[in-house]
């Protein structure tokens, strides 16, 4: 979401977990140019860094900070995709990977798109709304330290597809931690 105080969230995570990597899940589909993508970044699920995943695509499976989910939306149900920009595309995604709902406030994460070859930053449910303890800074789009954890996840994503760990290089860990806002699409 778009996290009031991402460097907190991010150093409370470094505490516990020592060394902090990102995961994109093996369950992200396959990057083509010319499709749309819903993704998310998970930070906490059930207030805790790790964990183990009961429902959904993911369903016993293990977790943790930073888990990101990245998944075609060409095929997904119309229903899903006709209420684009008010929440269901994203709900969508994590009752699908979770198997988690609206009203289950068990996830912290935050929200992006990839549309009309364009990397977007927005999630009018994830960003916008408190999640699990963390704050919201009441914007739909994520962060500005966010946005720049999330553009190299992606450029990773690209790269390397799903099933892919990695750690976060000191030059980004740096602008996440001194970062001044920035608010893109």
């Amino acid at each position: 979401m778009g996290k009031k105080d991402f460097k907190n969230l991010y150093e409370n995570i470094k505490t516990e977990l020592k060394e902090i990597s990102c995961k994109i899940s093996y369950f992200s589909d396959k990057f083509e140019e010319n499709k749309s993508y819903a993704g998310m970044i998970v930070y906490a699920v059930d207030g805790k860094f790790t964990w183990k995943n009961t429902g959904g695509k993911a369903s016993g499976y293990k977790g943790r900070s930073f888990y990101i989910v990245i998944q075609c939306t060409n095929d997904w149900p119309s229903e899903v995709l006709n209420d684009v920009g008010n929440g269901q595309v994203h709900h969508y995604l994590i009752k699908n990977t979770f198997g988690f709902d609206y009203d289950q406030d068990i996830i912290c994460c935050g929200g992006f798109s990839y549309h009309e070859k364009r990397l977007k930053f927005s999630s009018v449910w994830l960003n916008g709304r408190n999640q699990n303890g963390w704050e919201s800074d009441g914007s739909k789009y994520l962060s500005g330290p966010e946005q720049i954890l999330v553009e190299y996840c992606f450029e990773e994503y690209k790269k390397f597809g799903s099933h892919h760990i990695f750690k976060i290089p000191n030059y980004i860990e740096k602008q996440l931690i001194n970062s001044e806002l920035r608010m893109w699409s």
